[in-house]
Formats: structure tokens, sequence, C-alpha cells
């Protein structure tokens, strides 16, 4: 609910520029990476990891909850950043509790099916912000009601999920280094984390794409509606794409996903109308949840259960400077250049991470 009016809320709701997006999500993202590096690291030695993402989830809960009392954009940086340090705190043991629970063979299942019911969310969420907008309320109320399945969230998460892992296991050095091979996949992972900005921008520039057509606010309402679509066509793809890394190649199927999203660059740069609309839609909700997802279950199945979690904190890291980067300078090239720069850029890197994951890591 949150994400699907937040870039609206920062430009129309409190008149910031496109700069504003790029700050807010790359300020978010960096914050992140760092609490994800040391969370990871950290969850491989305590035998307690799934308190602590209880306490990621809640610290999201209370992050996002404070936008209720802003009042202009800068505080919005403070808000995301607590949001997404929480998200930090818990996405790296989340990511090794499912990897442990489930044997190699199935892990882009696992993963496909977890994004999948996580994009449903996001499906169902986006759809509720539209429903609270179109009978008149405010940026304010649709941020009130979705403090509802927040605080849903972590009661659930402590209440049913069990961690496979009974004990801390031995600790292993940090001079005893991570496979050569989890190296050759975080450099093409890097390459498209520069690349990929923010879903953000998608949204502010989907508003544009049909504005001509329908005027200021009707445009904002289908911005939304692109939100809601993307993440209707991710929740469809997630369980089918990852049954499909487990059976030709988790690599192929993720370089696939890059060279989706450069694409999705090339329609925003382009695209006019709302059969462009419908298109970027389709490419931008078939990229977001596979990349998420195959990423995960290629790490899981490089590298041995005791070191999951520093793992997933490095992936999880290297995501979150290359967003950081990547939204920065999207909102710097939309505000002081144009539109088309940010996803021109944006597909050049991702297009060659797409190459440099085949060449490096193969199948």
């Amino acid at each position: 609910m949150v994400f699907a009016v937040l870039p609206l809320f920062i430009t129309a709701g409190l008149g910031a520029p496109a700069l504003a997006v790029g700050l807010v999500e790359g300020i978010a993202d960096g914050s992140s990476a760092v609490v994800k590096l040391w969370s990871g690291w950290y969850s491989d030695r305590i035998g307690w990891r799934k308190r602590l993402a209880v306490g990621g989830y809640a610290t999201t809960v209370v992050g996002l909850g404070t936008l209720v009392a802003v009042t202009a954009w800068p505080q919005v940086i403070f808000a995301r950043a607590v949001a997404w340090m929480g998200r930090g705190l818990r996405q790296p043991i989340r990511s090794a509790m499912l990897a442990g629970s489930v044997g190699k063979t199935d892990l882009g299942k696992a993963f496909g099916f977890h994004e999948a019911l996580d994009t449903a969310g996001a499906l169902i969420g986006p759809g509720i912000a539209l429903l609270v907008l179109a009978v008149g309320g405010t940026f304010r109320t649709v941020f009130w009601v979705a403090l509802i399945p927040g605080v849903l969230c972590v009661l659930l998460f402590a209440a049913i999920t069990r961690d496979p892992r009974h004990a801390a296991p031995p600790a292993v050095s940090l001079r005893v280094p991570m496979p050569a091979l989890f190296w050759r996949l975080m450099a093409p992972v890097a390459v498209f984390g520069t690349g990929s900005f923010a879903t953000a921008f998608f949204t502010l520039r989907s508003a544009q794409m049909v504005q001509p057509e329908l005027g200021r606010e009707a445009a904002i309402a289908a911005a939304v509606g692109f939100y809601l679509a993307h993440n209707a066509v991710g929740a469809v793809v997630s369980f089918p794409s990852g049954w499909l890394a487990d059976r030709i190649g988790k690599a192929t199927v993720l370089s696939a996903a890059y060279a989706i999203f450069a694409l999705a660059c090339v329609v925003g740069m382009a695209g006019h109308g709302w059969l462009a609309l419908a298109v970027l839609a389709v490419l931008v909700g078939a990229q977001s949840p596979v990349v998420n997802s195959v990423e995960s279950s290629l790490t899981s199945s490089i590298v041995e259960e005791g070191r999951l979690g520093t793992a997933f904190g490095i992936l999880n890291a290297i995501n979150g400077v290359g967003d950081l980067a990547s939204s920065m300078v999207a909102g710097a090239l939309w505000t002081f250049v144009d539109p088309a720069a940010t996803f021109g850029v944006g597909a050049g890197l991702c297009l060659a991470a797409a190459i440099l994951l085949r060449l490096r890591i193969g199948t």
C-alpha cells in the first residue's frame, strides 16, 4: 500500500522534485545495505536469529507508520530509512531460514513460491490503496490503513514460523573465503543493482505516459493501477520461474530477467499511451520477483548452510549499495537531464549485467 503511493505522495502531495524520490529511495537502500551485512553475519553466530528477524519486521512497521505525521519531504527520508533498516535486519535471516527448510533441488521453487506470496501481498495492497483514493481518501489515509497488515505480519511471523536451525552452528572465521563461484555471481549482481533503479521511477513515468489523454488526477490513479498490474504479473510468474530455474539452470533464468529489465527501460524511455503502459507493466512485473527469488536460490545452491546468513548479508548489501547508487543517479538524471536519460542508463547497465552473468556463471 505504502510503496504504491509513496513516489506520488512525495511529488504530488509534498511538491518535491523527482530528485527527492531518488534521495529517499537511495538513502533507505544504503542504510539497509549496512544493516543487512551485519545482520547476515551475526545471524550465523547466534541461536536466536528468529527473534532478531521479528524485531526487523517491527522496525519496518514503526518506520512506515511515521509517514502519517510527515509534513515535508526530507522527513520521508527518516521514515523510509528506519523502515528499510528493519528490512535489512530481517531479510538475510528470513532467506537463510527458508533455504534451510528445503532441499537443494527445490530452492528455485521455494524462493519462487515465497516471492509469489510476497508479490500477491503487493498486489492486494495497491488495490486497497487505489480503492481508498477512489472513494476520496488521501495519501495519509492509505498510510493509516497500511498499519493493519503491518502489525499482523509481525504477529504472524513471531507466532507461526519455525527456524529449521535449533542452535547456533560453530562460527566460521571470516578468514575462510566464500566459494569462488559466489564472488563470480556477485559481479553481475553489482552491475545489475547499479542499473536497476527503484520501481518508483516506473510509477512516475507511467503517470506521464497517459497524462496527455487523462489529465493529472486520472493519471495519478492510472499510476497506482500500473503498480497494481505489475505486481499481478509478478505474482503469476514467480513460482513458474522458480520451477523453471531448478530445471534449466538458475543463471539462465536470472540473465533473462536482467535483460527484461533492460527492455522495460527501453519501453519507459520511448513509450506513450495505454498500450505502452500495459507492456511496461508486464515487463516490470515479469522481472522483479524473478530477480529476487533466483538470486537467492542461486546463492543458496552455492554456499553451505552454516554460512547462508553471511552470504545473504553480502548479497543484499551489494544490492542495497547498487540501489543507493542507481536511485540517486536516476533521480539526478530525471531532474537535471530528462526521464529518457534515466531509462537509457538503466537499460545499458542491466543488459551488460545479463551478458556478464552468462559469461561468468554459464547456466
